[in-house]
């Protein structure tokens, strides 16, 4: 009697011994599970926030709107730092669950201005006037006269380069425009746009804004009516109707004259440069800082 007794106690005792290892264990993997979980849903919160930060780069100067991605949704502020329009500060908070992590980073955009439009014709020869030609800016007294044309606003065999301008390569200014290979556009344009000149003259129409690229001569014979910047890599020849507020510049490798005839009507407006240059100097803002806020 006494030995099942024992043997019913020592029995009891080990079931109890191997239940508490069991519930230690599984306690063990559930605090780790949790602790995982935990771990996951931190790292996708930070990557949401980069999420929300890489979107904010991309819809500058103002802020997007709150986001969802990868299962988590983020909220952005930022602030132009001193009013420049040079610097913003994105702070970028991802959340997944109940955890949220958040991104302190500052920006910088392009460093493009339209004090490096001072003219409103610019070539790297010489520039010949004809016919009826104007040239003229802020500064020239009004009423224009006809066939004025301002030496204030106008500047040939000039050096400038298109990546100081533009705070962009050739090739990367191509890659965010709107192309037209061996064809001349034709009704409203706008934003960046890049031709590769076709051998016919420019006998069309054209209106719109922003920033126009042509690569190869233009040789215009119809009607552009255009708002920004105007950049040729090759010989310019003004022979139609051209009116033009903003800059138009010529960069060629050839002798050949810059001819400005026909009806060109040709004004220097900073403000309508500076709108132009808006299409590039808020494309892939550099990050100058980046740090996690505790």
């Amino acid at each position: 009697m006494n030995k099942r007794g024992s043997a019913l106690i020592l029995g009891l005792f080990v079931i109890i011994v191997l239940a508490v290892l069991s519930s230690s264990f599984l306690y063990k993997q559930i605090n780790q599970s949790f602790l995982f979980n935990r771990y996951a849903d931190s790292t996708r919160a930070l990557w949401v926030a980069e999420a929300g930060l890489q979107e904010a780069r991309n819809s500058l100067p103002t802020a997007p709107a709150p986001g969802n991605v990868g299962g988590g949704s983020y909220v952005v502020t930022v602030i132009d730092i001193n009013a420049s329009g040079k610097y913003y500060n994105i702070i970028s908070t991802g959340t997944v669950g109940s955890i949220s992590r958040t991104i302190d980073a500052v920006v910088s955009t392009r460093d493009v201005s339209s004090d490096k439009f001072p003219y409103g014709i610019e070539s790297t020869v010489d520039i010949d006037f004809r016919g009826s030609s104007m040239v003229y800016g802020e500064n020239t007294p009004t009423p224009v006269a006809p066939k004025t044309r301002d030496p204030e606003y106008y500047k040939q065999n000039s050096t400038f380069g298109f990546a100081d301008l533009f705070a962009f390569s050739t090739a990367e200014i191509k890659a965010l425009s709107t192309v037209y290979d061996n064809t001349w556009p034709s009704g409203t344009i706008s934003g960046i746009n890049w031709v590769i000149a076709p051998s016919s003259n420019f006998n069309g129409n054209v209106s719109g804004s922003g920033i126009l690229i042509v690569q190869g001569n233009l040789r215009i014979t119809g009607t552009i009516d255009f708002d920004g910047i105007i950049y040729v890599i090759g010989t310019l020849d003004m022979a139609g109707t051209c009116n033009i507020q903003g800059a138009i510049l010529a960069e060629s490798a050839a002798t050949v004259d810059t001819t400005v005839t026909g009806t060109a009507d040709i004004e220097h407006n900073a403000a309508k440069i500076t709108t132009a240059l808006d299409n590039v100097q808020y494309r892939s803002p550099q990050i100058v800082s980046w740090k996690e806020m505790q």
